[in-house]
């Protein structure tokens, strides 16, 4: 399923589209055609912090009821008003995104940045989930993990290469 909304907010319609990066607690929203990567974190007064490019921004939950909730951020109240819907994902690994085409088995990173680590070499034997190399982007390091189960064929990258989000940098077959 995906973490898809509707959202209303000032008596305009987004669909957002929230998607957990790594186990770090980064995310990648995508409002509309538009992907932004932030950073909550939870203070001890109940606030959050969300970090993105731009900086640090402090949201706070005033009040939820149902599908309304009255937020705080940066000292400035709205209201916005949320549906959840639910949506059959496609074959991850038969795409073509606003990135471009995919290849199946390829490994894309979800941003632009530069890679810092490659752990793989052609001919190794990978399991799926496996990371095969590091991606530095916004001062953050993310895993990139193998799509699946196989062979690296390619590795198009080394430490050091800065990458786009259409850029094939391992092949997995």
């Amino acid at each position: 399923m995906s973490p898809e909304y509707e959202i209303k907010l000032a008596d305009r319609g987004y669909t957002v589209e929230v998607r957990r990066l790594d186990e770090g607690g980064l995310l990648v929203v995508k409002v509309g055609s538009q992907s932004f990567s932030l950073k909550p974190t939870l203070n001890d007064d109940g606030a959050w912090t969300v970090s993105d490019t731009a900086g640090d921004h402090s949201v706070r939950i005033l009040k939820k009821a149902g599908s309304k909730v009255s937020v705080e951020v940066n000292g400035q109240a709205c209201d916005i008003e949320w549906v959840r819907i639910r949506k059959q994902e496609e074959q991850a690994r038969k795409t073509t995104s606003a990135s471009g085409p995919r290849v199946d088995g390829g490994v894309y990173p979800p941003m632009p940045g530069k890679i810092s680590e490659v752990l793989v070499k052609p001919g190794d034997t990978v399991k799926s989930g496996q990371t095969v190399c590091i991606l530095e982007a916004m001062k953050m390091f993310n895993e990139l993990k193998s799509p699946s189960a196989g062979t690296v064929k390619e590795v198009n990258v080394e430490p050091g290469s800065s990458v786009t989000q259409s850029t094939l940098l391992i092949l997995v077959e």
